[in-house]
C-alpha cells in the first residue's frame, strides 16, 4: 500500500479507531446474545436469536479486521521503496 498523504492523518487513525471501537461493541452484543440464546425454549426464537447473533459476531469481527489491516498496510516497510531505479 503506497502512503499517500490521508493515511497517517489524525482523521485516519480517528477513524480506524472508532471502527475498531464499534466492532468490538457490536463484537461483545453478539457474544451476549449468543449465550441468552441457549436460555430460550422455544426452537424457533433459538434459532432466530443464534443467527442473528452469529451474523453480529461476524460483523464484529469483520470489522476489528478491516482497521487492523490497514494500520499492518501502513506500517509494513515496502521493500521496493527502497530499490534504486534503473
Amino acid at each position: 500500500m503506497k502512503k499517500d498523504q490521508s493515511s497517517g492523518a489524525w482523521s485516519w487513525w480517528c477513524r480506524l479507531l472508532a471502527i475498531g471501537g464499534i466492532s468490538l461493541l457490536i463484537l461483545a452484543w453478539g457474544i451476549s446474545a449468543l449465550g441468552r440464546a441457549y436460555s430460550l425454549k422455544n426452537p424457533q426464537e433459538f434459532i432466530m436469536m443464534f443467527f442473528s447473533s452469529s451474523f453480529m459476531i461476524l460483523l464484529g469481527i469483520a470489522g476489528l479486521i478491516y482497521p487492523a489491516c490497514r494500520i499492518h498496510a501502513y506500517l509494513k516497510d515496502d521493500p521496493l521503496e527502497h530499490l534504486p531505479e534503473e
